[in-house]
């Protein structure tokens, strides 16, 4: 019944908008709106409200009421009609995501019936052995098929237990989901003097930028999807190309995406791209036409799914009682075993993809990068782990939660068909009780209470795109365990040149600077250099969520206040001696 009626309103709204009965048309949206959102708050799996949203026309019913609010605000300015415009933006994107983050602040097993808790385990631990079999270089088509659909059969009869275990949970029966964020908060408790928020719809018929600051909201129509498609398309392939010496596109792009935005107030961005521009890194757009000024150069620059959902991830932080007391988990240059793939010679700065679908290159930079992020902590407060020590069973032993950053330079698997099975590659072959592929399903149940997640492998930013939800990512899986920030790839990064970035971004960080600033002067350090100055070098790794943390504050001041009260307590003492003598 739902569906038809979330359809017919839905219809009824875009006759009534082609005829201009424009109150019509927005009742008749909102109602179809209504139904859709009274449907998907019934669905007991993320992932499946994610899917729900992104599929069919119902999307379109958030777009076209959105494209309608903002021609009535362009015809009616005093009505507060781009207000509106605004929260049905922030209804309209990463849903799921905000959903998933009020869930993982709760235990949903607590109160379930434990028989079903270990089966859920145990299907969890056959899915990963399937997994490893399915790995093996000698299996024929006909085996390869056969445990494709038996690891199909598994994910099913692991979605159903989910299903089943959060019916039955209490916990789960009493969640509140958060609100969506108002304009009206969101420029009173988010965005402060320099922040500009650039949040995009890129729709079927009409795509918009929305451009948020503490006092104002400004919209902007883009361009077809068509064209912007097209253009961004390009423009990645320009920037990844390191023959490419041409960047004109980039300013084509930041003219278009980015200046009707900008204000001379702005020094730090914050974007909530949509469609194809999750894809982009930002910081390579080019600011000046006469020259190449990438954006990076005059802004900090961060990412978000959506206003709301960055509003979600630091109430959380808030919440939290306790803060870690070591620094950082670092795990990299694992040991592939018998898939382990040695480059002989070549390129300096040969791409560190794997060479077929399961052999890998060794990492031999990322063992570097580790050592030299290491040099930067007490050793009381680190966790480094290298080749053959390097595995999951190690990384599972740790009190993760007691540490302030994970570090994983290593190779990522990346399904953007069954993102669940996307996957950190850590040591292999060790004939341990795990198989070295720490799993996104394996990662939501990890428990963290980290600033930082640092996925420095290839990729790491891709995974299955929905419409309206965004990238379905391991990224996502770390913000439901605990952390609140994770830096990641969006390409196949260079080993060499992310062992030089990493090492000057936690220079950066341990020198008291925020995660977006660190991020922002690295980048800058190799754009000057002569060697890694292309952005195919550079600009592959960008930040999401909680980006404005300064992780290791200076102790200067905590020294200045010592050394005050030293020379107070020493001048009373001198006073009492000096009176005790007269």
């Amino acid at each position: 019944g739902g569906q038809i009626l979330w359809e017919a309103y839905f219809e009824i709204a875009n006759s009534y908008k082609e005829q201009k009965d424009y109150q019509k048309s927005l009742k008749n949206y909102k109602n179809s709106i209504s139904v859709i959102e009274d449907i998907r708050s019934k669905i007991k799996l993320e992932e499946l409200k994610a899917s729900y949203l992104g599929a069919n026309k119902r999307i379109e019913a958030y777009h076209n009421l959105i494209d309608l609010l903002v021609k009535l605000h362009q015809a009616n300015p005093e009505k507060a009609y781009d207000v509106e415009a605004f929260n049905y933006l922030e209804r309209a994107k990463a849903r799921a995501f905000l959903d998933s983050l009020e869930v993982s602040e709760v235990n949903v097993s607590q109160g379930v019936n434990s028989e079903l808790l270990n089966q859920e385990r145990e299907l969890i631990k056959e899915l990963s052995n399937l997994y490893v079999k399915l790995l093996a270089q000698e299996l024929s088509q006909e085996q390869k098929d056969n445990l494709n659909e038996e690891l199909k059969s598994h994910e099913h009869r692991l979605e159903s237990l989910r299903r089943e275990i959060r019916t039955t949970s209490p916990v789960y029966a009493g969640l509140k989901y958060p609100q969506i964020i108002s304009l009206e908060e969101a420029q009173e408790e988010l965005i402060d003097n320099e922040t500009g928020f650039f949040e995009y719809l890129i729709g079927k018929d009409c795509s918009y930028a929305f451009v948020v600051t503490k006092k104002t909201i400004k919209i902007f129509k883009l361009p077809s999807a068509r064209e912007i498609r097209r253009k961004v398309s390009d423009y990645i392939k320009a920037i990844t190309d390191r023959d490419n010496r041409d960047f004109k596109l980039g300013y084509e792009l930041f003219s278009t995406l980015v200046l009707p935005g900008l204000n001379k107030k702005i020094k730090k961005i914050i974007f909530a791209p949509d469609d194809i521009l999750h894809f982009l890194p930002y910081e390579t757009l080019i600011s000046k036409r006469s020259e190449n000024e990438w954006l990076i150069k005059n802004y900090r620059i961060a990412y978000a799914p959506s206003i709301s959902s960055l509003s979600e991830i630091i109430q959380h932080k808030k919440l939290r009682e306790q803060r870690p007391q070591k620094d950082i988990v670092a795990f990299g240059d694992p040991f592939f075993g018998v898939h382990e793939t040695v480059q002989n010679g070549g390129d300096l700065f040969q791409d560190y993809y794997s060479s077929n679908a399961f052999n890998f290159f060794r990492l031999k930079y990322s063992g570097d990068e580790i050592d030299r992020i290491a040099s930067l902590f007490s050793k009381t407060k680190i966790y480094a782990a290298k080749r053959k020590k390097a595995t999951e069973e190690r990384l599972r032993e740790l009190i993760l939660d007691d540490y302030k950053i994970l570090h994983f330079a290593t190779h990522c698997l990346i399904d953007d068909k069954k993102p669940a099975r996307s996957s950190i590659v850590l040591s292999l072959g060790n004939n341990d009780t795990e198989d070295g592929f720490l799993q996104m399903r394996e990662i939501f149940n990890l428990k963290l209470n980290a600033d930082l997640v640092t996925l420095s492998a290839c990729q790491t930013g891709l995974g299955q795109f929905i419409r309206g939800e965004g990238i379905e990512g391991l990224n996502r899986a770390f913000f439901y365990a605990g952390t609140t920030s994770v830096l990641m790839s969006l390409w196949a990064v260079n080993d060499q040149a992310t062992s030089h970035l990493m090492q000057r971004f936690y220079t950066r960080l341990r020198s008291s600077e925020s995660i977006i600033s660190a991020l922002q002067k690295a980048k800058l350090e190799l754009i000057s250099s002569d060697t890694l100055s292309h952005p195919y070098y550079w600009a592959g790794f960008v930040v999401t969520g909680k980006t404005d943390e300064v992780i290791f504050p200076s102790n200067k001041n905590k020294w200045v206040l010592l050394i005050a009260l030293f020379f107070t307590a020493s001048g009373i003492i001198v006073l009492i001696r000096l009176k005790n003598k007269n």
